[in-house]
């Protein structure tokens, strides 16, 4: 019992690094006409542990401890499994709320079994959770520069649309598929050492971490006391300004002003210092991205591209503004000049000159037409079209030329799939989350609210293991007395 309790702790330890991993490596199953059959680390690493779970649960005979006083939670997996029986692509439904069901167990494991969760874990686990965070954000620095050196993608693992070929500078998307979930994974650690940095000396159970240390073994803890949440911050934020997925930034920034807003409202007798630590917090945010922001203009500039440092820059903040700030041409050089001028140079020609329009249209288009299959009839607005069958029902009615196409949007992919009464069912968990959250760590809430808004630029559940994991885990840890806790 003693060497299971021990594995079920380091399972625990390595969760953050092993979700780093989404996509590389890879165990490619084959593939149909609607789905690529993929085995990741990340699901790896949540069979094994609902496997050694189970078994735990099992010898302290408290598998069904919580169920009967917790039931409302079992009712949204419970309606996606059903959903499956008249999906229009059983298979992928099928595996969907599998994967489902062996999230919704962990987080059920990790609480049942939440005595494993002492002080020296709590460390533990930050080094692991830090730790692992920076040395990712070094590997996405590295893939640039091999990026920019002419190494090929199979060496960079660079996605295809991540190299300087085009915007003349490049993403990384480190170990996952693509930027926007490289960045996404980012989300955690940028609020969880934002909110350490507005806590200060008062910080709850994550100032535990820097009491630990995080570096190669050497005791940082003097020096980190009060800079590492700091360094740290700069470090992460500017790394995800470096994905460049708009979707992942645009998320932080919603959770770093719930944050922001939440602590000014709540600290009232030491509002004054909130307020400077705030304005510390949001400097380092904009230093990091102004940072970034030069980098990416001095990528471009290097890069084997025509792209120059100023076209770089001009680049990101049209992009990022979605095409709001202009300043790539100035009136002396006017676009037609500047168009001419550059495919008269040697160097190639990067493929976007600026804010690409198609992905956003293209997101905006997927969920209009998702919302015309939702809304043909009553049937399907209340039950929808079965988990998994979104793809499906796109390419049937002749929207799009392929059965693999997603919503990139998870609300409205789970309203076409499962309906008014899957979505209600999932505003009830929500509430149920955020419940618990307020009554035992309401820390990490706006950690949850950046994890909301970025589920409205992506769907396909099974690929976003990290928004449903890591925060069950950050949660747990931060309740004070977890074994008194009901």
């Amino acid at each position: 019992m003693e060497k299971l309790n021990k594995f079920f702790k380091f399972l625990i330890y390595i969760l953050p690094a092993v979700l780093f991993f989404s996509y590389y490596p890879v165990i490619g199953l084959g593939a149909n006409g609607s789905m690529n059959f993929e085995l990741s680390l990340p699901l790896l690493w949540l069979i094994l542990f609902d496997v050694v779970g189970l078994v735990l649960m099992a010898r302290k005979k408290i598998i069904f401890r919580h169920l009967r006083k917790q039931w409302l939670w079992v009712l949204f997996p419970a309606w996606l499994l059903l959903s499956v029986f008249w999906s229009l692509n059983f298979l992928r439904g099928l595996l969907t709320v599998g994967i489902l069901c062996l999230i919704y167990f962990a987080g059920y494991a990790m609480w049942s079994l939440r005595d494993v969760f002492d002080n020296e874990f709590k460390g533990f686990f930050g080094k692991w959770f830090f730790g692992s965070t920076l040395i990712v954000c070094v590997w996405c620095v590295l893939q640039c520069v091999l990026d920019l050196a002419g190494v090929s993608r199979e060496t960079s693992l660079m996605c295809e649309g991540c190299t300087y070929v085009m915007f003349g500078f490049p993403h990384p998307n480190g170990f996952t598929m693509e930027p926007q979930f490289m960045g996404n994974l980012l989300l955690a650690p940028i609020i969880v050492t934002a909110w350490l940095s507005l806590k200060g000396a008062e910080s709850n159970v994550f100032r535990e971490w820097f009491s630990h240390t995080i570096i190669f073994g050497r005791d940082f803890r003097k020096p980190l006391k009060i800079l590492s949440p700091f360094i740290l911050l700069f470090i992460f934020t500017a790394t995800l300004f470096l994905t460049f997925s708009r979707g992942a930034i645009y998320s932080l920034v919603v959770g770093l002003l719930f944050v922001t807003v939440y602590l000014i409202v709540r600290e009232k007798k030491t509002r004054n210092v909130v307020v400077k630590r705030v304005g510390l917090m949001w400097g380092l945010v904009v230093l990091s991205f102004l940072f970034t922001l030069n980098l990416q203009g001095l990528m471009a500039q290097v890069s084997p591209t025509d792209d120059t440092y100023s076209t770089g820059v001009t680049k990101v903040l049209h992009h990022l503004s979605l095409g709001v700030i202009d300043v790539r041409y100035s009136e002396e050089q006017p676009v037609e000049n500047y168009v001419e001028n550059s495919e008269d140079k040697d160097e190639k020609k990067s493929v976007f000159d600026g804010y690409v329009a198609g992905s956003t249209d293209t997101r905006i288009k997927l969920s209009n037409m998702a919302m015309k299959i939702w809304s043909k009839d009553v049937g399907t607005m209340f039950f929808g079209v079965g988990l998994g069958g979104a793809g499906e029902a796109l390419y049937v009615n002749g929207f799009t030329y392929s059965a693999k196409e997603i919503v990139q949007n998870q609300y409205v992919s789970l309203l076409v799939e499962t309906g008014v009464i899957g979505v209600l069912l999932l505003i009830l968990t929500l509430v149920l989350v955020v419940r618990f959250v307020i009554k035992n760590s309401v820390d990490l809430l706006g950690l949850l609210v950046a994890y909301e808004i970025s589920l409205l630029f992506f769907s396909g559940l099974p690929n976003a293991l990290h928004i449903y994991l890591l925060p069950m885990i950050l949660i747990l840890i931060s309740v004070r007395n977890l074994k008194k806790s009901s």
